[in-house]
């Protein structure tokens, strides 16, 4: 098994070879010792990913899902829900539903009618709001919604922040259905996106007009160049020394240019050095709650 758990109640989880990647919600440096409890009420010490909801908040808002963006996307999954269906389900109700709960208070007993899964709860407070109980929402709360957006939402609620948030991968790792690699892998089509994103809020913030000051103004903030960046100038192959998100910029640009490799890894390490500049700013990025 493999679990995503906010305060001890789990939100998602997998098994074997079904199972969703929460890696990108934690930060670097994640795993810790977190206990695991089995059957009978036996528990065991191992490895997990842990971190606080407000620090996956924060990832949440600058990497895709600010307010706005989230009910964008969840909007988009239930229109393509209902292509076959009519689900009178708006976001202002899901979010609503969850927003209401105080997490804090939620024990395992208060799961135990439920089966233990929290997806089910979430069902019995929507009817409860006037939601129709019909099989369309069950299958969709059970089969469909992605755990981001629950987590999102639950979020939203400030009293909820201070709550840890665990993902106890050990048992699958332990067990040979993955390896930590395929854990940490990056969704990249999604890195390169957050990426590109965030490097032009972040140069919008900072009110430079061109690249090169943006590289300057990240410099400022301790961000160090120690990236070579070739491109091909009038016949020659030249090279500059540019800070990582710039030059990573420049690659996600400019994918024609030969002279360059984006690995993996440079790009989700410029990721945390924009989400740590941005997270660090007095005066928090606009439109990103």
């Amino acid at each position: 098994m493999i679990s995503l758990a906010l305060n001890d109640i789990d939100i998602d989880w997998g098994k074997n070879r079904r199972w969703t990647n929460h890696h990108w919600l934690f930060p670097p440096g994640s795993i810790t010792d977190v206990v695991y409890t089995y059957a009978g009420g036996v528990t065991e010490t191992k490895p997990g990913f842990t971190t606080t909801l407000n620090d996956a908040y924060l990832r949440l808002c600058h990497l895709g899902y600010s307010q706005t963006e989230t009910k964008d996307k969840f909007e988009r999954v239930l229109g393509r829900w209902n292509r076959t269906s009519d689900l009178r389900l708006s976001y202002a109700d899901f979010h609503e539903t969850l927003v209401s709960i105080d997490f804090s208070s939620l024990t395992s007993a208060d799961m135990e009618p439920f089966i233990w899964d929290f997806r089910r709860f979430l069902l019995k407070r929507l009817t409860e709001r006037g939601i129709e109980d019909d099989l369309s929402l069950e299958d969709f709360i059970l089969e469909e919604l992605d755990p981001v957006f629950t987590i999102r939402a639950l979020a939203d609620r400030v009293e909820n922040r201070p709550l840890p948030l665990c993902w106890q991968h050990y048992d699958l790792l332990e067990n040979g259905w993955v390896s930590l690699e395929d854990l940490t892998d990056i969704d990249r089509p999604s890195y390169m996106v957050n990426h590109t994103v965030l490097f032009g809020r972040l140069q919008e913030y900072s009110q430079a007009t061109t690249v090169a000051a943006f590289d300057n103004w990240l410099r400022n903030r301790k961000v160090p160049r120690t990236m070579v960046y070739r491109e091909m100038r009038n016949g020659v192959v030249t090279s500059r020394l540019t800070t990582m998100p710039t030059a990573v910029r420049h690659m996600i640009h400019h994918p024609e240019n030969p002279y360059n490799v984006l690995a993996d890894e440079t790009l989700r390490e410029s990721v945390e050095i924009l989400l740590g500049v941005a997270t660090k700013l007095s005066v928090p990025l606009p439109g990103l709650s």
